[in-house]
């Protein structure tokens, strides 16, 4: 089914509109206009009736027998019908004796009583008003055909409405000339979309436009700023991303070439090793680059209650051995049940980042502390250690993807605490970066929203 554009669907719809309201109006308008000429011929019957009735029998005859309506009536009020004869009329006698009746008169028997009535005579409706002549004592009762109401009522509603037909293509097509011009600022602002592409998300500027149109073109503007964020973003990631995986990739191959010209086993065996960490490393950096990427369009919709406390209590004894290997004392301090919303996936993730930041700077023989507590309604989660710590500087960096510190020292792709700020930005969560245990090192603390807290 062909689709109507927005010009044509509000056109047909002011056009209908209209219509209906004429065709009210018209309704309306035709009852009233009947009414008023009910009254109105009512009132002549009445005083065709009552001029009827100022005259005795001998001039009735008279009026009967050669018809002279114009001559007998014109001599009172100048009553006679549009055709110039008199009304219909019938005169009885007190007996319900028929004594007199003009030509135009229909064959209905007497009816007792006076006033207005409508009746069936001879397949026509009649209007009629019967009134009593108390001095000669006869009753006069003139009739009019009813059609003539109707008649005279549809004749003013096709007046009026003739006009109003002859007059709606005209309206129509003004309607749609002032609809088209109407609608031209969003042409011009389709125009302006149509312009932009992936390279070219420049803010759109019209002017002359109404208020419902700017609100549009805010939204918009305020879409193609994000989409241009989001641009940039991908840009420098995809970057920075080639520009990581570079280097350990150059270095497996520079393992391999080795281990392909070495003369003895030791020295192949050492090549072979070096080959082994870079794959790992590059898998570790491949890790992290898929979980920025998923964490870039992921929304907090998966959310179901756990436990923080047990879900850090997991996530450590996983780096248990890389602990040990260093000698380095992790320990977990989250004594009581802490129940939150979350994704245990990602918060997983965010805490097993954390340790693995923390093993890698710790030095030998430090300390690594998981803390859990309850701040106020909310939870805050913290891992401290006891390592070289950051400057000022580097705090204020060290969030941003593929930092890392200049005298670290230690080998990472700079990612990890990146992921972290991410999951704790999809938790509605905060990060703060502060000293570590016993004055020195780093700590990392979280505050997670309110969360169903039980002890």
């Amino acid at each position: 089914m062909k689709q109507l554009s927005l010009r044509q669907r509000l056109t047909l719809m002011i056009m209908a509109s209209l219509v209906v309201v004429w065709s009210a109006m018209a309704v309306f308008s035709y009852r009233e206009s009947r009414e008023e000429i009910s009254e109105l011929f009512d009132a002549r019957l009445e005083q065709g009736a009552r001029i009827i009735l100022l005259l005795d029998l001998k001039r009735l005859q008279r009026l009967v027998s050669n018809e002279g309506a114009s001559e007998v009536i014109e001599d009172h009020d100048g009553d006679i019908d549009r055709q110039g004869k008199a009304l219909p009329f019938q005169v009885w006698d007190a007996n319900g004796q028929l004594l007199l009746h003009n030509a135009s008169a229909p064959h209905i028997p007497f009816r007792a009583g006076s006033g207005l009535d409508t009746i069936q005579a001879q397949d026509k409706t009649w209007r009629t008003l019967a009134l009593w002549n108390q001095k000669h004592g006869f009753q006069v009762r003139v009739f009019e055909d009813a059609q003539q109401r109707s008649h005279l009522a549809g004749g003013i509603m096709r007046r009026m409405l003739a006009p109003l037909l002859l007059g709606l293509p005209g309206l129509a097509l003004l309607i749609w000339l002032s609809i088209g011009r109407g609608l031209r600022p969003l042409q011009s602002l389709s125009a302006a979309i149509s312009a932009r592409s992936a390279n070219k998300l420049d803010l759109i500027t019209l002017h002359s436009v109404p208020k419902e149109v700017q609100v549009l073109i805010a939204s918009l503007n305020g879409l193609l700023q994000r989409l241009s964020h989001s641009m940039d973003q991908e840009r420098r990631f995809t970057a920075d991303a080639a520009h990581e995986l570079r280097t350990p990739l150059a270095a497996i191959k520079v393992q391999a070439e080795v281990a392909l010209a070495a003369q003895d086993r030791q020295q192949q065996g050492q090549a072979l090793h070096g080959i082994i960490e870079g794959i790992n490393r590059t898998t570790r950096l491949s890790e992290q680059l898929l979980m920025l990427a998923r964490l870039d369009h992921l929304a907090p919709e998966s959310q179901q209650t756990i436990d923080l406390g047990e879900l850090a209590r997991q996530s450590a004894a996983r780096y248990a051995d890389s602990a040990l290997n260093k000698e380095i004392d992790l320990s977990v301090n989250a004594a009581d049940t802490f129940r939150m919303r979350g994704d245990p996936v990602l918060l997983e993730a965010l805490i097993g980042n954390l340790i693995d930041n923390a093993i890698r700077y710790t030095p030998p023989q430090g300390s690594i502390e998981i803390g859990i507590q309850t701040v106020g309604e909310r939870i805050s989660l913290s891992v401290r250690d006891d390592g070289p710590g950051l400057s000022e500087q580097d705090k204020e960096r060290v969030l941003h993807r593929f930092y890392r510190a200049d005298d670290s020292g230690t080998s990472g792709s700079g990612l990890g605490l990146s992921i972290v700020e991410r999951i704790a930005q999809v938790h509605r969560a905060t990060i703060t970066l502060e000293t570590g245990l016993h004055g020195t090192g780093l700590g990392v603390s979280i505050l997670f929203p309110n969360g169903n807290i039980s002890h």
